[in-house]
């Protein structure tokens, strides 16, 4: 019998991976600026379309920002050729099933260190969900969060407490249930605001980091504002490099510029 039927394999090869994370304090998920072919390879997306409706959907690099983009047109109206479809309208993104290997079985990130979710985006004025799947007993669960875009069409970094993701089943919430970040699947935006029209959200990076290393780059952005700042009296090619972090719940942003994308992100 194989260490793997055993069962064995799976728990050496968690605690091991545990061990090694368990040092770093951001764990990145998708970075389309550092390793743009890779990270798109990890994207897969879906939408109404699927079940006879009129939504398109498509992931792919900005040419001109080489960030991965999320975009095409939502239409709510209902196939013509399926009546049991009650409702329409919705397009989303989300990194592909991790693989599972011999060694380790079922492969999940493990997010126990960590306390929040952080997204370098630049969006409209769509109304967009952070959706996380983790191993639960039904695979239609589902532990969501609104994005909150503070500056539409703006870059900005948006931070978002894991603990305050709510799990909802077919969009119902579900009581009682906290994500289980010991064994996280998938991550990815949806959106599904029941608003005809085009829809484009750019995405830098997404990574989980603990509560001090957001602290500590809100610190050097405030550094950076302050320095840029104190410049744009002697030179009028400086741009604002404005700096905003809400706190409390509900998510929140840091918007580091206000004009134009710096060539180095600061996470």
């Amino acid at each position: 019998m194989s260490l793997r039927n055993l069962g064995a394999s799976s728990v050496f090869g968690r605690i091991f991976a545990k061990l090694v994370e368990q040092t770093k304090p951001v764990l990145t998920v998708l970075n389309f600026r550092k390793n743009p072919q890779e990270s798109l390879s990890k994207v897969m997306t879906r939408c109404d379309k699927e079940m006879g409706g009129y939504s398109t959907v498509h992931f792919d690099l900005d040419p001109h920002t080489g960030a991965g983009h999320f975009h095409g047109y939502l239409n709510l109206d209902l196939p013509k050729e399926n009546p049991e479809i009650t409702r329409s309208g919705y397009a989303m993104f989300r990194t592909t099933d991790q693989k599972e290997s011999w060694f380790l079985g079922d492969s999940y990130w493990d997010w126990s260190q960590y306390s929040l979710l952080v997204m370098r985006v630049k969006g409209d004025r769509r109304k967009y969900l952070v959706n996380i799947q983790a191993n639960t007993p039904l695979v239609t669960d589902l532990f969501q969060h609104r994005l909150f875009l503070h500056h539409p069409g703006e870059w900005e970094t948006a931070v978002i407490p894991l603990n305050d993701f709510v799990m909802t089943n077919w969009g119902v919430i579900q009581d009682g249930n906290e994500l289980n970040k010991a064994e996280v699947k998938t991550v990815g935006v949806g959106l599904l605001d029941k608003q005809y029209g085009p829809f484009s959200l750019q995405v830098d990076w997404i990574k989980v980091m603990t509560g001090a290393e957001v602290e500590k780059v809100a610190k050097k952005l405030r550094i950076e504002r302050l320095a840029l700042e104190s410049g744009l009296n002697k030179s009028e090619d400086h741009k604002d490099m404005g700096t905003n972090m809400p706190t409390g719940r509900g998510g929140s942003a840091l918007n580091t510029h206000k004009y134009e994308e710096p060539k180095v992100t600061v996470f």
